[in-house]
């Protein structure tokens, strides 16, 4: 398994195709990713565990990033198969929210998440406390 560490100065991470550890930025949050997968079109997928904890459904192999607090752990999550949303977790609160709109590249930069990279540009979502959040 690879370890990979994220700093206050690199947040933002493409990974896929192999198993991988992250480590938050203030290095209290652990997210383990074990390849499960690819399907016949596009990227790997993997079982999460955050802190230890299964995440329901799979995350895909690509975008990963955390808010510079530490607080907010994003992804590309798949709860089917073979669905994209971008997830956002609370590390804080154990809950998870699902984003309306699907954001392949973003920067997480709380409270506001912003597509990064020539398939997201544009894309924005701005968080306003109106969320529903899911305890995972």
């Amino acid at each position: 398994m690879q370890r990979v560490e994220f700093s206050s100065k690199d947040r933002h991470k493409l990974l896929g195709m192999g198993d991988f550890l992250l480590i938050s930025p203030d290095k209290e949050h652990e997210i383990e990713l074990l390849y499960e997968g690819e399907p016949p079109h596009g990227d790997s997928y993997h079982l999460l565990a955050i802190d230890g904890n299964p995440y329901p459904g799979y995350a895909w192999g690509c975008m990963f990033g955390f808010s510079l607090c530490s607080r907010y752990f994003s992804f590309s999550a798949m709860p089917t198969k073979y669905e994209r949303r971008t997830a956002v977790v609370d590390l804080s609160t154990k809950s998870h929210y699902l984003l309306p709109e699907y954001i392949y590249q973003f920067r997480l930069d709380w409270p506001v998440i912003t597509g990064d990279g020539p398939t997201s540009s544009g894309l924005i979502y701005k968080f306003d406390g109106r969320e529903n959040w899911t305890k995972i």
